[in-house]
């Protein structure tokens, strides 16, 4: 038999033994009693998301926000897992090169053929790239580039067919596939790369972000165009050279689809006004307009100019603490769009603290008093030489 209900009113005539009463929570409790007959049991909080109190749920709210001081955005977005090489001693990935070597890593998208558009072994690639590079503090500068015309040009379309097959395949419809991905194939509710470890993207969001706050000094040399998620890549480096000839391209809104992995990493580069731009009119932009709206810092007539322009920076990079260099890297993330707090202003503080007690710090002080150079400054940083490229 289903429960009634009944009003307060209802319950008095009959002879439930609810009694009037003029507090609020008096006339609750006699209400809840009187119900009980009924079988039906409130609890004491029944009313909460329904009954407004002043500032208490947008206090719950920010209270239940884990800013990135308190728990690494890294840690929160899960373990590391290997994707396809463990080591660097051990890579075998020809579609994305590694190779490290004194204080700096050259990370090179390798499919020349299809314009480094990415696929699982790119992804794959990349992820295990930024995993190795995470651990290896003495390595002070990663570089990625690309192999052939192109820097980087999206996502590989074969592979968002062969996702959506697969998807057809595990549903049946397999034989009905025709066109383009779904919407939700791209967006991320179902696997964007179906071969090997599988590559999603919100496996590539946590990449970006990743690559965004590695502890090295992250240097992307723009061989060429770069567009989708070639351009978040780009965003996601430190330093930007390019090549003069080169497009950066963001044309997602012509199929109907949005760049929303890569916005946080954009608009953080080249601001919210200058992502709607490309954004929502895909405006190829040339080398110009990127480094007046701040994506790239330096413009080449020609790759074979990359290696002499890595290692001016690299000149510069060799006289700063490698430490030093990462934590400010860390710092600044975890502080964009942060509303000043007693929090924020706690953590930055300790920050300070915590680098200036370090070893690291000691040893530059003390070489500045000896009027030494520091030890990082002693170790030579490997740059390429050009015929190498």
């Amino acid at each position: 038999m289903a429960p009634q209900l009944v009003s307060l009113e209802e319950a008095r005539a009959l002879g439930l033994g609810v009694a009037k009463s003029t507090s609020a929570a008096s006339e609750f409790e006699t209400e809840r009693e009187g119900l009980k007959a009924f079988g039906v049991e409130l609890s004491k909080d029944h009313l909460e998301g329904y009954k407004y109190k002043l500032g208490s749920k947008v206090e719950r709210d920010l209270n239940l926000v884990k800013r990135p001081w308190e728990v690494p955005i890294i840690d929160q977005l899960g373990p590391e897992t290997v994707s396809k090489n463990k080591d660097v001693e051990t890579w075998d990935n020809p579609e994305f090169l590694l190779e490290i070597r004194e204080g700096i890593a050259y990370c090179t998208l390798n499919r020349p053929d299809a314009n480094n558009a990415m696929n699982d072994g790119i992804g794959g690639g990349l992820h295990d790239a930024l995993r190795i590079l995470r651990e290896r503090p003495e390595i002070r500068i990663a570089v990625f580039t690309g192999n052939g015309r192109m820097f980087c040009a999206g996502g590989d379309p074969k592979s968002f067919q062969a996702a959506q097959k697969m998807a057809g395949a595990i549903s049946g419809d397999g034989d009905k596939y025709q066109g383009p991905p779904a919407g939700p194939m791209i967006a991320g509710t179902g696997t964007m790369i179906v071969e090997g470890n599988k590559m999603s993207a919100q496996g590539f969001a946590r990449d970006m972000y990743s690559m965004s706050s590695l502890p090295q000094f992250t240097i992307c040399l723009m061989n060429g165009s770069a567009m989708g998620g070639g351009f978040g890549l780009v965003c996601a480096c430190d330093y930007v050279i390019a090549t003069k000839q080169a497009h950066a391209t963001l044309s997602e809104v012509k199929l109907g689809v949005i760049p929303a992995v890569i916005s946080p990493h954009v608009s953080r580069t080249i601001g919210t006004a200058n992502c709607k731009r490309l954004f929502c009119t895909a405006e190829n932009a040339n080398m110009q307009t990127a480094m007046e709206i701040g994506l790239v810092h330096k413009i080449v007539d020609h790759p074979r100019d990359f290696q002499a322009a890595v290692r001016e920076v690299a000149t510069k990079i060799q006289l700063l603490a490698p430490g030093a260099v990462g934590a400010t890297k860390q710092v600044l993330l975890d502080c964009l769009n942060q509303p000043i707090s007693n929090s924020l202003i706690e953590y930055t503080a300790k920050e300070y603290l915590r680098v200036r007690r370090g070893k690291e710090c000691e040893e530059g002080m003390e070489a500045y008093k000896n009027k030494q150079r520091p030890p990082w400054v002693q170790k030579v940083i490997g740059v390429k030489e050009s015929e190498e490229s």
